[in-house]
Formats: structure tokens, sequence, C-alpha cells
């Protein structure tokens, strides 16, 4: 086998080029607020899908993440917003009420809407009546197939409507705080 050093097919979004009419003083926020992790924003029609897919039946459900990722220097680097756009709920999967597995299908299904700028930046599942946690088997999920910087995973408890958030191959707990329905101001070409 051979490693070709190649440049990948999909970028980040330079944070100047949505956040046009921000003051010098709110882009300083946006830096501050996100120095140890990104701003996460999933508006109401991405976490309504989710949920309603997520409901349909007592047992692990799951599916990737499509959105863009916004920051001050690339992919792996100074990243301050990930804003999600849609999720790809997987049709084709085994589970039971402690375990999911997804086929790759899910894949194929998502790339379908992917380019350059808007691609897969992570997953969801649900750990019915569980509580909202990451498992050792999540952790394992996360470093293998969710490895960059950017890549986020959720797991919600549609029952006890819990839910958290993580990112990165370390599965590092995103505070709530970061994750937001909107961001005035964004503007995503």
């Amino acid at each position: 086998m051979k490693w070709n050093n190649v440049k990948p097919d999909i970028t980040a979004f330079h944070v100047n080029e949505v956040t046009t009419g921000w003051s010098a003083i709110d882009m300083a926020k946006l830096i501050t607020a996100t120095a140890d992790c990104p701003l996460v924003v999933i508006p109401d029609y991405v976490r309504q899908k989710i949920m309603a897919h997520l409901k349909t039946r007592k047992v692990e459900l799951g599916g990737l993440l499509v959105g863009s990722v916004v920051s001050i220097d690339d992919l792996n680097e100074g990243l301050t917003i990930i804003v999600i756009t849609d999720s790809v709920e997987s049709k084709d999967f085994d589970s039971t009420s402690v375990s999911l597995s997804m086929s790759p299908s899910v894949w194929q299904s998502a790339n379908k809407s992917s380019d350059a700028k808007t691609f897969v930046v992570g997953w969801y599942h649900s750990h019915p009546n569980l509580g909202a946690f990451f498992s050792g088997v999540d952790r394992k999920t996360q470093k293998d197939f969710f490895n960059s910087n950017y890549n986020i995973g959720l797991v919600i408890d549609p029952i006890r409507n819990e839910e958290k958030w993580f990112i990165s191959s370390d599965s590092t707990e995103i505070n709530p705080n970061n994750v937001r329905r909107e961001l005035d101001g964004l503007a995503l070409v």
C-alpha cells in the first residue's frame, strides 16, 4: 500500500465568509467563546427530524449529521462553529434496546447531499430510557469513524428527554452552553 498525501476534498468556511456585517467586538466574542470548544448550531427543524426518527421505536436508532464547519484556520485548527444542516437516518441497521449497528448505506445516502463545504460532520443515536452518555462502544465508534477535530457525536434519550454532545476522537463532552439553535448573523453561502 502506498500513502498519497493529497489535499482533502472538503473544506471549512473561513469565519470571514460567514460573518459579514459583524463588528470586531462580535468577532472577538465568538473567538473567545470558542477557544476551548466550537459552537454547535442545530436548527429546530433538524432537531425535530432527529427526534421524530428516534421516537419511532424503543430500540437504539441513529444516523449521520450533515453540515458545515466554520474556522479561522482550517478543518483541524481554529474551529469556531459547526453548523448542522441535515440529518440522515440509518434505514438499514441491527439494533436492540442497548446496541446499534448501522449499515454503510447511510454514508451513501449522506454523500448524495454533500459537497466540498457541506459533508458528514458527525453522528447521532439514541439510548432509550438509559440516559444520555457516551458508552465505551460509543467512544470507540467516535475514535474509529469520527476522529477529526470537527466530528461530533450526539446521544439522545428520547424517553427521558436528555441529550449530550461529544467532539473529536477523544469524545470530549461539549458544554450545553456551546450548543445553540441559531447564531444571529451567520450566513453560510
